[in-house]
């Protein structure tokens, strides 16, 4: 008995009838390799192993459509599938379930991260703030001020509660500034727009709600950078200003409104040693971490409405591609690392107290072991023939926290690289299902 929707051929055919009937006469084997979430799907074909020859629309068919029925059939994050059509008129498809220990992608890499710690976050998003002596709030912050102007405003809002407020601090493990509790206690909500418009100048917020979850949930590390590639590939400059700590996300980031834009307005409970508490940060929607500063206060933000954000430090050294056979740019300070063309030797790393992530090819480099001599690596992103002999040498560095996969390779042998690396952490390996389906011959 089948239990699972997605395990019954018959799901499953329009997709291999559609890749036979769009495959060129001479195709003996189609593959399509892809995702499937509720609503959405995407993937990638190839006929007998040759990613590079296309798709021929003129044929009046394209595959990926027949995914459009299937993803209503699935739940949560969704399947990674494998399916091949052959001029004989059997197929496979390959269904990968999802699991917290895996992330899909898209094209070619759709196995494209396995994480080896549950729970783990890249290091940029489990710094912590730290204490500063000295900081306090700013001398322009006034309760008073904000509490007239928002009245002035907004003079129909009702104000937030003095528990829900209560809450919401108990929430933050911390007291709001006093502007920022004038704010609540003057409209709970509503669209702040300031007046004379202008726009050369800061022109207001839609004001967040203390009980808006989901807002306040966009701060969460994960939310931020959404999946490990992206996470262990961020850097956050140190701000030259001394205002804004370098944190991926920050625990004592408070959201008090919006742009209407999907951007955060947020004040600081933890700034930098220059900094003030209760400054306005400015989180962008399409930067996956840090955040940047806008004004000392709440008060100054609605008052002197700042003309700009302050701009996102240079990376300098903390990021660093090497696309010749040098590691000359590579500096004390680099925490990420992408290695192309070379082939370089990363012996010259060895002892090297800040790389993290390394992303490069089996090509690009004369060892391979050698990335067992970085002890800050917990990211590393390699081509499956990279790995499979990292793993036959048992140099699969001790310190990942998760791996990454880049380059197409052949579905069974990602398949299994995936799964040697949860098997050596001791992870549960992938949930994979077999659907054999049967349809006529072209």
């Amino acid at each position: 008995m089948v239990d699972n929707p997605l395990h019954e051929p018959a799901v499953w055919r329009p997709l291999v009838e559609a890749l036979l009937r769009s495959s060129p006469p001479d195709v003996r084997e189609t593959e399509f390799v892809g995702s499937v979430s509720s609503g959405a799907y995407g993937g990638s074909t190839n006929y007998d192993g040759d990613p590079g020859r296309k798709l021929d629309l003129a044929r009046g068919e394209r595959p990926m459509d027949a995914l459009g029925p299937i993803a209503d059939l699935v739940d949560g994050a969704g399947v990674a599938i494998r399916a091949v059509a052959r001029s004989t008129g059997d197929g496979m498809v390959s269904i990968v379930a999802a699991a917290p220990q895996v992330t899909f992608g898209m094209g070619n890499q759709v196995l494209e991260v396995v994480t080896l710690v549950p729970g783990a976050d890249p290091e940029p998003f489990r710094r912590t703030p730290v204490h500063h002596d000295g900081v306090t709030v700013s001398p322009g912050a006034d309760p008073d001020a904000v509490t007239a102007l928002v009245r002035e405003l907004l003079p129909e809002a009702r104000p937030a509660s003095l528990a829900a407020l209560a809450a919401a601090e108990s929430r933050l493990g911390a007291a709001l500034p006093e502007d920022v509790r004038a704010l609540y206690l003057a409209a709970g909500s509503g669209e702040l727009i300031l007046r004379p418009r202008q726009e050369d100048r800061f022109y207001g917020l839609q004001i967040v709600g203390l009980d808006d979850a989901a807002a306040r949930d966009y701060l969460e590390p994960k939310a931020r950078y959404l999946s490990w590639t992206y996470g262990a590939t961020e850097v956050v400059p140190p701000d030259p200003h001394g205002r804004v700590q370098a944190l991926g996300a920050s625990p004592a980031w408070f959201v008090v409104g919006d742009d209407w834009g999907g951007n955060l307005y947020v004040v600081d409970l933890a700034p930098g040693p220059r900094g003030t508490v209760g400054q306005v940060l400015f989180v962008d929607h399409e930067i996956s971490s840090g955040a940047q500063w806008v004004a000392p206060s709440l008060t100054e933000l609605l008052v002197q409405r700042p003309v700009d954000l302050a701009g996102r430090a240079s990376e300098g050294g903390l990021l660093v591609r090497v696309s010749d056979t040098t590691l000359a740019a590579v500096e004390p300070e680099t925490e990420v690392l992408y290695v192309r063309g070379g082939p370089v030797d990363l012996a010259a790393l060895a002892g090297h107290s800040r790389i993290r992530t390394l992303s490069t090819s089996s090509d690009a480099v004369t060892d391979l072991n050698a990335v067992s001599g970085l002890p800050a690596l917990e990211f590393l992103e390699l081509d499956v023939n990279g790995w499979q002999r990292l793993l036959h040498a048992g140099h699969v560095p001790p310190t990942l926290l998760a791996a990454g996969l880049r380059g197409r390779a052949d579905w069974q042998a990602t398949v299994d690289v995936l799964n040697g690396l949860l098997t050596l952490r001791g992870q549960p390996v992938l949930d994979v299902t077999d659907v054999p389906v049967s349809s006529p011959r072209r």
